[in-house]
């Protein structure tokens, strides 16, 4: 990690602490503060940029993690854990469930909000579904039409071992949804690995995509690494829960908070346990799947971009956002103190502020 981000985070932690996590003046960092070094990264350096974090942690992983059993996979059937929110989501969200085939998958999204606002599309990152940003909600469904999707192979939208889930697979799926149901181009936000599949959208899909923001997104590797990332090398996956201490571990990696963790494992226990084959499947069909090299991958994004990054981040290391932001040197960045993995549930009112503010600064450029 450069001097330049250190110091940045630096600031950000001091200046968090004073005002309770509070939006500070020196909140965003130029893409002119992270490279002060003054180094000219050639188109091969920034490929290999791009693809650095499934081609290191890729083929390890692969060679040392149990697969699945097939007939695990054939014989899965989804299986609410929260029925009664998903039948509520109209009079407890404002938000209708709504279907659509795609690619030969039934895919499921709720959308809702202001039909008369800009489109926002929120996707959801490994393991997770469209339930993760409920806590956002409030902060943005007066202002916005929101349509936030299960991607194909999680939540409710069909999940199918035949089918390939690489990141590629995905994004195309994405976009012949978007294409399907967006009256107008969109603010893509997306988590994690909902933030790598956004970013690769928007270079290879611009039409759709009025900005996108990257949030702890997946994709590339940091100058350091986290617990997690090694022990992926090593063929263990804390993303793929076993056992309720596995639901334990697994939330007090994503989130800063343990009080959070404790609180949500009881209610996350069932649903990610059950699903432990497929979660692990599908985390061997990213790794297996890599970005195919000849498409536009993050450093052909035009459209403005926000990268958005907790550093307390246990999953991806924050020195992830430094090379975003080089493959993406006109992207805003904003670093999350006492913030881990998932900004939109540990920091809602805060995420939801920062991109309503991206997003008006936007408007007033046209």
């Amino acid at each position: 990690m450069n001097q330049a981000l250190e110091a940045a985070i630096s600031d950000e932690e001091a200046n968090g602490a004073e005002t309770n996590g509070a939006e500070t003046n020196r909140a965003d960092i130029s893409a002119a503060a992270l490279n002060e070094t003054g180094s000219d990264a050639s188109e091969s350096a920034l490929e290999e940029l791009e693809r650095g974090f499934i081609s290191e942690v890729g083929p390890a992983y692969l060679a040392k993690a149990q697969p699945p059993h097939p007939e695990l996979l054939q014989r899965w059937r989804y299986r609410s854990f929260m029925p009664l929110l998903h039948r509520l989501h109209g009079t407890v969200t404002g938000l209708r469930s709504r279907h659509a085939f795609v690619d030969g998958l039934r895919m499921v999204w709720l959308q809702g909000g202001n039909p008369e606002g800009e489109p926002v599309v929120l996707l959801h990152g490994f393991g997770a579904s469209k339930e993760n940003w409920l806590p956002l909600l409030p902060f943005l469904a007066r202002r916005y039409h929101l349509f936030i999707p299960d991607l194909p192979g999680w939540g409710q939208s069909w999940f199918k071992p035949d089918v390939a889930y690489g990141m590629d697979h995905q994004v195309a799926r994405i976009a012949q949804w978007m294409g399907k149901v967006l009256p107008s181009p969109a603010h893509v936000v997306g988590s994690s690995m909902g933030g790598g599949i956004a970013g690769l959208l928007a270079a290879r899909h611009p039409e759709p995509v009025r900005s996108v923001t990257l949030m702890n997104a997946a994709g590339v590797a940091g100058t350091r690494t986290t617990r997690f990332e090694e022990q992926l090398m090593q063929g263990r996956n804390g993303l793929v829960a076993h056992s309720m201490k596995g639901v334990f571990d697994l939330l007090s990696t994503v989130m800063q908070s343990r009080t959070m963790a404790v609180l949500m494992a009881p209610a996350m226990y069932q649903e990610l346990v059950s699903r432990r084959h497929v979660n692990e499947h599908m985390f061997r069909q990213l790794m297996q799947h890599a970005p195919d090299e000849s498409l536009p991958a993050f450093s052909s994004v035009t459209a403005p971009a926000f990268i958005l990054w907790g550093i307390d981040d246990q999953v991806l290391h924050v020195s992830c956002a430094e090379t975003f932001l080089e493959l993406m040197p006109h992207a805003r960045m904003k670093l999350l103190p006492g913030v881990g993995h998932l900004p939109m549930v540990e920091s809602p009112h805060h995420t939801a502020s920062l991109l309503r503010r991206f997003w008006k600064d936007i408007r007033r450029q046209v």
